[in-house]
């Protein structure tokens, strides 16, 4: 018999076996306590196998959950006028990442992004500005989301400059100078920064994030899957974009 089919087996027995100890002795309990422990002295191997098991099915699991909100909450992630959208606008297939700029895993993932949007032209990607590091954090997102309301097709080189900052952004001070060397004004940057509507992005975008379960950066939305965590390599991206067109 397959190992496979013994974790079942084995499983299936331990899991009924509380519901059928009361109709047994206390000898046959034993007998069947000790068959369960030498086979599974014996056989050491299926213990794996049946936690892989076990992880497997949690994934799937999440996957579904996943799915289901992302259409419970598809306006609020996709449709919003107010979000920073670069790559094709009019694309065949829509990207969501939460960022944050002082996020390592997410300053990582920038150039695959970067690299990505040049090969493939039917990308929508939206960014959901999501800064939950630092009050430096929170300051970059403000001043990302002024430029975009201000001059939208500016904020993708800002994103890009405000991800290649080496290091931290410590201050705002820091946050100024990009934008400088940027060539924006950054006395009308700091005036809409100033805008309640900034403040009210912000917060929106952290209710959505509460909402998927999302509690780190970077978090990708490609299709109907939510992927937590940056991505190892732009072949892994590429591959869930591949998955999620092929549905």
């Amino acid at each position: 018999m397959k190992l496979n089919v013994l974790a079942t087996a084995l499983l299936g027995s331990m899991l009924t076996f509380n519901s059928v100890a009361a109709e047994m002795s206390k000898t046959e309990q034993a007998n069947i306590e000790k068959i369960v422990h030498q086979y599974l002295v014996s056989h050491p191997e299926i213990l794996i196998e049946m936690s892989n098991a076990l992880r497997a099915k949690q994934e799937t699991q999440q996957a579904d959950t996943d799915k289901n909100l992302l259409q419970q909450h598809a306006n609020q992630i996709f449709k919003q006028v107010d979000d920073p959208v670069t790559g094709n606008p009019q694309g065949t297939l829509t990207v969501v990442e939460f960022v944050d700029y002082n996020c390592g895993y997410c300053k990582r993932s920038a150039p695959l992004i970067q690299e990505l949007l040049k090969k493939d032209k039917e990308i929508r990607y939206i960014y959901k500005e999501f800064p939950i590091l630092s009050d430096t954090s929170v300051y970059a997102s403000k001043a990302a989301l002024a430029v975009n309301a201000l001059e939208p097709a500016k904020y993708e080189a800002f994103h890009n400059a405000l991800m290649a900052h080496p290091g931290a952004l410590k201050s705002n001070d820091d946050v100024m100078n990009v934008a400088k060397k940027q060539g924006l004004d950054w006395s009308k940057i700091v005036a809409k920064i100033n805008d309640p509507a900034i403040d009210k992005k912000i917060a929106t975008n952290h209710a959505i994030a509460q909402t998927l379960n999302i509690t780190g950066t970077p978090a990708f939305i490609i299709g109907d899957q939510l992927l937590r965590g940056a991505p190892q390599s732009l072949e892994m991206l590429e591959e869930s974009i591949k998955q999620a067109r092929s549905k």
